[in-house]
């Protein structure tokens, strides 16, 4: 063989290394202690591997340094069923599990082999995939969707951009939904239908990555490589061949490298040319190796057997496809020596005609819209903590149906995608409340989770979420909890090891190394031990410290060998003071629970819990290692951020980098065009895409704010809240303290936000009273309200601020589309001066001030301009100052008045003249006790004037109206007002409405 000499860059390595971290972050089975020492000595560590790369010797990919290793992770278990008596149902998992292994009954717990690369191993594969991978990926038809490489608008690999593939939520979608939308097409103009969905078996430990140094398959794919390409090439497939002999199985792919997903995509291109060329479907959709085609059933085809006898009668089909032992096996000339085989135990095939086929389809897609309206939802408890273990478990049947009588259950079950829906609202809670505040809730879950999935057989099912719980149980201090968990999973450990067998899947059974039960536990021990340090309070309450040296010291001795490693002088005992310091380690690398980010926003915004102080973070010079407009765009971040001490590590190589609607939060005058400029350095360094300036939001010269948003709309439809907050909440923002009402209100508010966002009519602003969101919980919900296409506009709590000053603001996060994908930005105006009574309660109970920023004070209201929508917004008292009333005369076409205020009379003659003064709509939105939100309309008939206008009410809940702007425009755009429609204008409006308000006017 010849050698090639090969050049690489630092700054290429830099930038494989970018991405190698986020994908093996965002990894089932991410090692944050490797990670991170890794990157403690970057320039070093890059260095080397640079000089590997480039030496003529290529045997160092074989060395098990570099490889790593290969671990164990928990698949299912396996029970004999026909030595249980199927009569007998536990609703106890303790006694289902003594019975499953009672007399000489031996349970099978298998395990599936996965990848614990090295990380100069993953720097190498994010490389290949940089510079190799993306030849192979762009080859790839439109109809393969998962684990498709990140791209530019110009289609080129976005070498910049964090991680490498796309993420994967939208690409599934379009891979599901294009199959269904196929069928009821093709169902809805009469035609027989077949559908077929298949796997690989095995897949990933079936397939040998050999092929991708065949010239043949080269050929077929239509791959060309350079001379450096090809050594590269076979660099990269050297390793994967290495490691795969040093495991038990001998051969596959590392399941865990994030490259083996473009290995496994590639393989598979023959099978996607001879379907799309052969075959023709109605739909072929690929997802890694899930398989979705439909095709018209033509030849009237009634069984499996007959599908799969056409398949192989089209041309070729013979040489691709083969039959063996009830399976179908894809043989093609460059993997003659791999089993790729669709077991027919996996594929099903659905004959689809006429209502009854259409009636499936449309219960499937129900099906799937119920669970997506479940997960776009915000957190919601249950009502009572005594309820929690209820609303996990399920009584089901045989067919995992839920039971609705006696006879129908077989089980109490805990369902993946219903558990993972519950943690994730349990982690929001974590995330937006103080953990006294719904401690009786999370001590519930816990403990259910004890009970019920730290079991063998539902903990394989579920192990994937262990980490998370673990972080959960830490970061809240719930170390009496967390010492259960520890103890219930060492209890688990023991009855695996004491009454299963052991197997490793694609293994026989003889061929199960000794070594495989000591992996699998230390597995877990590591995976414990990381989730306790990376969510490690920085600083622990007094209750918390005396908790964990009572109910942790003695699980130390087990967890210690693990954080030994990450220190230089081993200490004699590990104390909470190194935890403290391995935490503030990993949230310097942006490791940690808690995102590094969290650290530059607003106080405000974010709980301060597990943030630790900034003169223990470490820095880290990485301008050797990155292109200099990256390092340029960091730079100019930092120094937003006020950083003194130098750039922490996982601000340059971030795992959860700032959106851009934080960065419009932290930017000083971030629509100014010199900021502007700045803006898109820092986004392309911390995301790796160009910002298009026209298309950003903007100031003009009238001082307007422009937020582009989509094509132009006639009408725009708002919800306004009927919303409570009460009196002990408000004094409790203005005193600095925890609001006493913080669980029952964050309850109230997300349940009116699903309300909303469950609803068809397709709201395109939602408004909420004065003072009545903390302002952490803004983001949260702004999210999902951006799902929608909904903006928010809402008053928060007083921000305070230095020197007895505080800021009463409100905040509106409004969708926008100038980057070519939906995203937020955040608007923040400071109410001028306060209301008389607000002076004296502000003064009354902590002394304060109210005080607009210095940036925020102006003499003339705000305008904004979203999309083609002018608006304006006022907080309360701010809409009895008739100058401004004046200012914005012509100028808008609605005014947002979000409100806190006892006097409706003296505001329901404000609201009404202002409708036909400033001659626009109103829209009012003021606290649930005293009512009166409205929207105001300065309509010519009395009864279309309060479009909506709703007072009262026990619970908490928003309404709809539709604003006609288009009409307003038009009838302002005539000189002299038409007769109909609206009330004539005020005299002199025509001389101060805003040109680019004004539009074609109706004829007569």
């Amino acid at each position: 063989m010849s050698v090639i000499p090969m050049s690489v860059s630092l700054h290429d390595l830099g930038l494989a290394y970018r991405k190698a971290k986020v994908d093996l972050y965002y990894s089932t089975n991410s090692s944050l202690f490797d990670i991170a020492n890794y990157e403690d000595e970057l320039s070093k560590n890059l260095a080397r591997l640079k000089e590997q790369i480039e030496a003529m010797n290529e045997d160092w990919v074989k060395d098990p340094a570099f490889l790593g290793t290969w671990t164990l992770a928990p698949k299912e278990i396996q029970i004999t069923k026909g030595k249980q008596d199927p009569s007998l149902i536990f609703a106890s998992p303790e006694a289902e599990w003594a019975s499953a292994t009672e007399a000489d009954n031996h349970p099978t717990a298998v395990f599936r082999l996965m990848a614990s690369c090295s990380i100069d191993f993953h720097v190498l594969s994010s490389l290949w995939m940089m510079e190799v991978g993306d030849l192979f990926d762009k080859q790839l038809s439109s109809n393969v969707f998962g684990s498709r490489l990140r791209r530019n608008r110009y289609d080129e690999i976005s070498t910049w951009a964090l991680g490498s593939f796309k993420p994967y939520l939208r690409p599934f979608r379009e891979w599901r939904d294009g199959g269904i939308k196929a069928m009821r097409t093709a169902l809805s103009e009469k035609k027989k239908v077949l559908a077929l969905t298949a796997d690989v078996s095995s897949f990933y430990h079936e397939l040998s990555p050999g092929f991708m140094l065949d010239d043949g398959f080269l050929k077929l794919a239509k791959i060309e490589l350079s001379e450096s390409q090809s050594k590269l090439n076979r660099l990269f497939i050297s390793a994967l061949l290495a490691w795969a002999q040093e495991t038990p199985l001998g051969k596959g792919l590392p399941v865990g490298l994030p490259a083996s997903a473009v290995v496994a995509n590639a393989a598979l291109i023959g099978l996607d040319q001879f379907i799309e060329q052969q075959v023709v479907p109605l739909y072929y959709g690929r997802y890694v190796d899930d398989i979705l085609l439909v095709m018209e059933n033509a030849s009237d085809i009634k069984t499996t057997e007959q599908f799969w006898e056409w398949i192989f009668s089209r041309d070729g089909g013979k040489d691709l496809l083969k039959k063996n032992n009830g399976s179908i096996l894809f043989k093609p000339g460059y993997l003659k020596e791999d089993r790729i085989a669709f077991e027919n135990s996996k594929n099903k095939l659905f004959i689809l005609a006429g209502s009854a086929g259409t009636a499936l389809v449309n219960a499937i897609s129900e099906q799937i819209n119920q669970r997506a309206s479940e997960w776009r939802a915000l957190p919601d408890l249950p009502n009572s903590p005594n309820t929690v273990a209820t609303d996990l478990l399920k009584a089901t049947n045989l067919a995992g149906e839920q039971a609705d009588n006696l006879r129908k259950t077989d089980a109490l079950t805990l369902h993946r995608a219903g558990f993972a829906l519950s943690l994730r609202n349990y982690e929001a809670f974590e995330r937006d409340i103080p953990p006294e505040d719904w401690q009786a809730h999370r001590h519930a879950f816990f403990a259910a989770v004890i009970e019920h999935l730290l079991t063998p057989i539902k903990f394989f099912e579920l192990a994937q979420y262990l980490p998370r719980i673990i972080r959960m149980a830490t970061a809240c201090e719930d170390f009496e909890y967390l010492d259960k968990i520890i103890n219930a999973l060492g209890g688990l450990i023991v009855k695996v090891e004491n009454d299963c067998t052991l197997a490793i899947k694609s293994l026989a059974a003889a061929n199960v190394p000794a070594e495989a039960r000591h992996l699998w536990k230390r597995s877990i021990w590591e995976v414990t031990t990381q989730s306790i340090v990376s969510a490690f309070p920085p600083r622990l309450s007094k209750s918390g410290a005396t908790d964990w040296k009572n109910q942790m010291t003695g699980h130390m001795e087990s967890l210690a060998s693990v954080i030994w490693d990450n220190f230089l002088d081993r200490p004699m005992n590990i104390t909470t003071q190194h935890i403290q310091k391995l935490q503030a380690r990993l949230f310097s690398f942006d490791l940690a629970h808690i995102p590094l980010r969290f650290t530059g926003l607003p106080q405000e915004m974010v709980s301060q819990r597990g943030i630790p102080l900034r003169k223990n973070l470490a820095t880290f010079d990485a301008e050797d290692l990155l292109p200099d407009e990256m390092t340029d765009g960091i730079a100019t971040l930092a120094n937003w951020l006020r950083l003194k001490r130098g750039t922490p590590s996982g601000l340059t190589f971030a795992t959860r980098p700032f959106s851009l609607n934080e960065l419009y939060l932290i930017a000083p005058t971030p629509f100014a065009a010199s900021s502007r400029k700045s803006l898109g350095l820092v986004v392309q360094a911390l995301r790796g895409f160009e910002l298009t300036e026209h298309k950003m939001p903007h100031l003009d010269k009238k001082q307007v704010l422009h937020i582009p948003d989509g094509e132009p709309k006639a009408k725009q439809t708002i919800a306004v809240a009927s919303l409570e907050t009460k009196d002990e909440s408000f004094t409790a923002a203005i005193m600095g303290w925890p609001d006493p009402d913080g669980l029952h209100r964050y309850q109230r508010i997300n349940r009116l936000i699903n309300e909303l966002i469950s609803r068809p009519d397709g709201a395109g602003y939602l408004i909420l009273p004065e003072v009545s969101l903390p302002p952490q919980w803004f983001m949260r919900i702004a999210d999902k309200l951006k799902g929608r296409g909904i903006s928010l506009i809402t008053g928060v709590e007083y921000l305070h601020a230095p020197r007895k000053h505080v800021r009463h603001q409100v905040w509106a996060s409004l969708t926008h589309d100038g980057l070519g994908f939906p995203s937020l930005m955040l608007y923040r105006q400071d109410k001028q001066r306060p209301a008389f009574h607000e002076e004296k309660e502000l003064f009354r109970l902590a002394g304060l001030q109210m005080q607009p920023t210095q940036e925020q004070q102006w003499q003339k209201p705000p305008v904004i301009q979203h999309g083609d929508f002018r608006f304006a917004i006022m907080i309360c008292s701010e809409l009895t100052n008739i100058r401004y009333r004046a200012d914005l005369r012509g100028q808008v076409d609605a005014l947002f008045v979000p409100e806190w205020n006892s006097d409706t009379d003296t505001f329901n003659a404000l609201v009404e003249s202002a409708a036909l003064d400033i001659h626009a709509y109103i829209i009012q939105c003021n606290n649930r006790r005293f009512g009166d939100s409205r929207i105001r309309a300065p309509y010519k008939d009395r009864w279309k004037r309060d479009i909506l206008r709703v007072k009262g009410g026990n619970h908490d809940y928003c309404i709809t109206g539709e604003i006609d702007v288009l009409s307003l425009r038009q009838f302002q755009s005539s000189h002299r007002s038409p007769a109909s429609g609206f009330k004539p204008v005020p005299d002199g409006f025509n001389e101060d409405m805003a040109s680019d308000r004004r539009v074609l006017p109706k004829g007569a």
